[in-house]
């Protein structure tokens, strides 16, 4: 599924605050495969490790796996867009992936909604 060493590439780019070259691996890994959460670059969102041009090419793969149903990257999605307040967005995407059965998507969600 996933290549160990380039993982480890991209975890060493993080640390060393190279988060250009570390989001780039991070999405390479991600992007196409089956099982994709796209976890590591919402999380480098959360963090701000993020600049616009790169949430926009996270969110564009992040609409594409809505489309394909994939529960755990519409979570991170939901988490991701009520980080970054926009709470609309973040409400229909866990209440998806609720639907989805997604575990830890009714929490996020009343902790969404009672800001």
């Amino acid at each position: 599924m996933m290549d160990n060493s380039d993982y480890y590439q991209a975890e060493q780019y993080l640390k060393l605050g190279l988060y250009p070259q570390a989001f780039e691996m991070f999405m390479a890994l991600e992007v196409g495969n089956f099982e994709c959460t796209f976890l590591k670059p919402c999380m480098m969102a959360m963090a701000g490790q993020l600049n616009q041009s790169q949430l926009d090419v996270l969110f564009h793969e992040l609409e594409r796996e809505v489309k394909n149903k994939n529960p755990q990257a519409i979570y991170n999605y939901g988490v991701v867009s009520g980080h970054l307040g926009d709470i609309p967005k973040a409400t229909s995407l866990l209440q998806l992936a609720m639907d989805l059965n997604v575990s830890e998507a009714r929490g996020a969600l009343s902790r969404l909604l009672m800001k």
